[in-house]
């Protein structure tokens, strides 16, 4: 293909600033919108449920803006609501990933949810208070020249979307909170976020929603060495296979290491090349250490990642989102055919300097497959022997200690939070809700219908107190 053939790309239409880009699904959206028309997925979502904001909050913001200590009740609303709708953007793209045959997944993650709720308010203030706000904001930008890093798209996200959107909304399925309490915590949930997300992406925005769908994070000096990498491949050739079979079965890995969830993935970009062909960078942790059931991950690196070449007039790319929770979509589905050129790069630690990581050729990687599978058997194995019990509280810790892990290493503070903080107990009203969230169809029926309708996202009423906890728990 030539670089005329990629120029006149059909994706490139979405980058212009008229074009409302495609539907990747028919459903639509309603949330708190109530005598409104309903909204679609995609760019055209984005801009409608912007224009119907009545703050800026989600427009580019300044530094100053983001060094404010809170937000207001209108900007707490619209993040509140734009959330909801991404969050929806996001999960009915791959909805069916909510059921899983061996582990609790819903189970574990409403409880999680609502267990970061009631405890992340704690550790983040703590963290600013000791790292200050433009701490929190490096936090972000240390991102921008590493790979292998947690500090991601769907670790950032999930700092505010899950912890403060999800959570809070599962409380309030529950009728375990009240829609006007714990306005003070909500407000220290999502500045959080949005610090680390402006941080990592230094162009005034938060999400790859409002970007139409792009993550290009990485410093251009950066991007470059990691280019010198790529080894091109023709389709269909064995070196193609190979690169794709090292994908899956890493992948594999990482769902599973991380509770069969996106945790353990991490893409950005996409960066076009110089001749037309696109780069998504992509992060695969199969192995944390943090977790007890990650010693059959024992004798793997932290993370692979991936340097993944699409070439888009291979197969006629009309759209490429790469979406707040790390993971790429196109238009048409299946990219893996223009798939025309990879790297696969190690980090052996979560800490290990970038100047330590290293490139594994692609003939190379037969053996680094066989202890990926022998760990995935293992795996498997371990996991089976687990009572449902055991396998909800692995979910929640792979949840709630994963999502805010990486932030709270940044910032050197994961043993002080452990010790003065009691990181690893779960909160007892939660374990008390574990007992609760199967009854009456909840945790099946409720919570799901809740969250992808939008309805379970209540604002805050004009009469909430931005200072305002619970103060009573009876």
């Amino acid at each position: 293909m030539t670089l005329t053939d990629r120029s006149q790309a059909a994706y490139l239409k979405r980058y212009e600033p008229d074009d409302d880009g495609l539907r990747f699904q028919p459903l639509l959206y309603q949330g708190n919108y109530h005598g409104m028309e309903p909204i679609p997925d995609g760019i055209l979502g984005d801009k409608i449920i912007r224009s119907r904001m009545k703050s800026k909050v989600l427009e580019k913001v300044s530094h100053a803006e983001v060094l404010n200590d809170q937000f207001t009740l209108d900007e707490l609303n619209d993040l509140n609501n734009y959330l909801a709708w991404n969050i929806w953007d996001v999960l009915v793209m791959r909805a069916t990933e909510g059921v899983s045959g061996m582990i609790p997944r819903q189970e574990y993650e409403i409880l999680s949810f609502m267990n970061e709720f009631y405890r992340y308010p704690e550790f983040m203030r703590m963290v600013t208070d000791s790292v200050g706000a433009q701490g929190i904001i490096d936090i972000g930008a240390s991102a921008r020249r590493e790979i292998g890093t947690k500090i991601n798209c769907v670790h950032d996200w999930c700092l505010g979307a899950v912890a403060f959107g999800m959570g809070r909304c599962g409380l309030l399925a529950g009728e375990w909170i009240k829609p006007d309490e714990y306005v003070e915590e909500s407000n220290i949930i999502l500045k959080f976020m949005q610090r680390v997300l402006w941080g990592k992406r230094q162009d005034g925005l938060i999400l790859n929603s409002q970007d139409r769908y792009r993550c290009q994070i990485h410093e251009d000096d950066f991007l470059a060495d990691l280019r010198t990498q790529i080894v091109d491949f023709e389709p269909g050739s064995d070196e193609q296979h190979i690169f794709e079979q090292f994908n899956a079965t890493a992948e594999l890995l990482a769902f599973f290491d991380h509770y069969d969830c996106r945790l353990g993935l991490g893409d950005t970009g996409p960066y076009p090349l110089p001749d037309g062909r696109l780069l998504i960078v992509r992060d695969l942790f199969v192995n944390e250490e943090v977790f007890h059931w990650s010693d059959v991950c024992e004798e793997l690196p932290h993370c692979y990642t991936l340097l993944v070449v699409v070439d888009p007039a291979v197969v006629g790319l009309e759209e490429i989102r790469v979406n707040d929770i790390s993971t790429t979509f196109t238009l048409p589905k299946n990219y893996v055919p223009a798939i025309t050129g990879g790297a696969v790069l190690v980090r052996e630690k979560w800490d290990t300097p970038m100047a330590e990581v290293y490139p594994v050729k692609l003939h190379d990687l037969e053996p680094h497959m066989d202890r990926l599978r022998e760990a995935t058997f293992k795996m498997y194995k371990k996991t089976a022997a687990m009572s449902r019990h055991t396998l909800c509280l692995n979910g929640i810790y792979s949840y709630y200690i994963e999502m805010i892990l990486p932030h709270l290493r940044r910032a050197g503070m994961y043993d002080e939070v452990c010790a003065k903080k009691d990181f690893w107990e779960i909160d007892q009203r939660v374990m008390n809700y574990y007992y609760e969230i199967t009854k009456r169809n909840f945790v099946q029926v409720t919570v799901p219908q809740k969250i992808f309708s939008g309805a379970g996202y209540l604002p805050f009423s004009d009469e909430a107190d931005l200072r305002a906890s619970k103060y009573f728990w009876g």
